[in-house]
């Protein structure tokens, strides 16, 4: 997939999700964001789908205790750990989904023996990127370097932003949106920090706490796969999703966009 193509997708979808975030009265908190659940026309427009675990929140909620059912890889670590949601949930969601469009690598390699998950590999080396301005640790060896240097950088800072570790401090999908677009300056993201000053940037601090989320992605996986009795009333390894019961899937073994043609979801009415 070519550069521009994973740009439009990244600023569609980013549209997208800030509308149910800020636009709509009560805000959707969709909860499963992940590639395979935004869908792609041919000309490479962008559309958040499937709602199945989505959930409404007023805006006097600060945020909706529920049973922790999404894709793992994808999940917030407050979210995984907590059952508390927020909107911010879903941004973590959109940053992995960026790593992807960057780094060309899936969520959770499922051939590897789970100690790192792409989050855990890429925050120090979002870091070590949005430093000296070098991305070709980062960028997907399938683009031969074929990619705009400017634009690289706002996908790159939108996608450090999205993953940290607190949630209070992961900008607004609107806020994003104007940074992939290039409508504001990507200090806006940072606090004011610039990349090497703080460990917002780093692989240490509570902020980045890598170890935690780590075990986090294990414990989901193995109960997902059915390694844990004690969770098989509220996970299954199926994959489907339903409203009444919670589900734990993996991720897309593919880690493609799913084109719209080729799947049987309705697309959103939320889509860009």
């Amino acid at each position: 997939m070519e550069w521009q193509n994973r740009l439009k997708i990244a600023i569609g979808s980013a549209k997208g999700l800030a509308y149910l975030h800020e636009d709509c009265h009560p805000r959707i908190i969709h909860r499963d964001i992940k590639t395979a659940n935004i869908l792609l026309d041919n000309k490479f427009e962008a559309m958040v789908a499937d709602f199945g675990l989505a959930k409404l929140s007023s805006d006097t909620n600060t945020h909706v205790s529920t049973r922790v059912m999404g894709t793992f890889g994808y999940l917030a670590p407050e979210y995984a750990s907590s059952g508390k949601l927020t909107e911010k949930s879903d941004v973590f969601s959109f940053g992995v989904m960026l790593l992807e469009l960057v780094t060309g690598r899936r969520p959770v390699d499922n051939f590897s023996d789970m100690d790192e998950s792409l989050v855990d590999w890429a925050r120090p080396v979002l870091g070590r990127a949005l430093a000296d301005g070098n991305f070709d640790e980062l960028a997907d060896p399938r683009l031969e370097d074929k990619y705009n240097a400017n634009e690289m950088a706002r996908m790159v800072a939108c996608a450090a932003a999205s993953v940290r570790h607190s949630a209070r401090r992961r900008p607004k999908m609107s806020q994003i949106v104007r940074a992939l677009e290039g409508d504001v300056s990507l200090d806006d993201l940072n606090e004011g920090v610039k990349p090497g000053q703080s460990s917002m940037f780093s692989g240490s601090g509570s902020d980045m706490d890598s170890n935690s989320y780590s075990t986090n992605i294990r414990r989901f996986r193995e109960i997902a796969l059915g390694g844990n009795d004690g969770y098989s009333n509220d996970y299954n390894s199926t994959g489907m999703t339903s409203e009444y019961g919670a589900n734990l899937s993996e991720s897309s073994s593919s880690g493609e966009m799913a084109y719209g043609e080729g799947r049987r979801k309705k697309p959103s009415p939320y889509g860009v």
